[in-house]
């Protein structure tokens, strides 16, 4: 609606007729609140602990499935050898190659897919971010980002990094006591982006930045397909 006033548009400059909604909030206001949600509201130490436990028991689950999965393919492939010297042997002791062909090339495609799938899959590494403590870093980065608001130096970087952990912000009028309305603020925040400033993805570089954005994704998978959450949203 102005510099530092945000309020509908269509409501101010075509009439109540388009739209009757005619609250307005201050940009001070505005980020304030915002501050107070990302400060306050996300990364609940209490929550987090769950999150953690829960996120971590599912990794456990998921390698030991995998594990399992890998240790079948292993033994498949160990047979599959087996067979192939089997084969070997009994050329060796005279059976003509034709009556073989098949078997032998039946085993060969075998084998090529059983190590092309566990060259695929890995050995999970023990290796997990999440725990939680990573809520007492947030609750440290997000005082830094507050304060470098305050500082023209670090103004617009703190700005757009705050920005980058907002999916979306939906300011709904609800009435007041005195008649007038407010507006109820709620927060939709990025999932990868405050678990990556949580845990210092932008600090890392080479192989641990690459890990780490792959843990990020993992439990943002986690979170919205394992769990049933929606993107996170915080009302205020």
């Amino acid at each position: 609606m102005g510099k530092d006033r945000f309020g509908c548009s269509n409501s101010r400059n075509k009439g109540t007729s388009v739209c009757g909604n005619r609250t307005g909030i201050t940009r001070q206001e505005l980020e304030g609140r915002i501050l107070t949600i990302l400060s306050e509201r996300l990364m609940d130490p209490e929550l987090v602990k769950v999150f953690a436990a829960e996120y971590i028991a599912e990794r456990n689950r998921l390698a030991a499935a995998h594990v399992d999965d890998r240790a079948v393919k292993e033994r498949d492939l160990a047979k599959v050898i087996r067979e192939q010297d089997i084969l070997v042997n009994a050329l060796l002791a005279g059976t003509p190659p034709e009556r073989i062909k098949t078997k032998m090339e039946q085993l060969a495609a075998r084998q090529k897919q059983l190590e092309q799938d566990l060259a695929a899959a890995p050995a999970p590494t023990a290796t997990t971010r999440i725990h939680p403590k990573m809520a007492d870093t947030w609750q440290d980065r997000i005082r830094a980002l507050a304060c470098g608001l305050t500082e023209p130096d670090h103004e617009g970087e703190a700005r757009e990094a705050t920005r980058g952990l907002i999916g979306k912000i939906v300011a709904t009028p609800v009435p007041t006591k005195g008649g007038r309305n407010s507006l109820e603020l709620t927060l939709y925040g990025d999932l990868a982006r405050i678990l990556a400033l949580s845990l210092k993805v932008d600090q890392l570089s080479g192989h641990q930045k690459t890990s780490c954005e792959q843990e990020v994704m993992q439990s943002v998978e986690f979170l919205v397909a394992g769990a049933g959450f929606e993107p996170a949203a915080f009302r205020l």
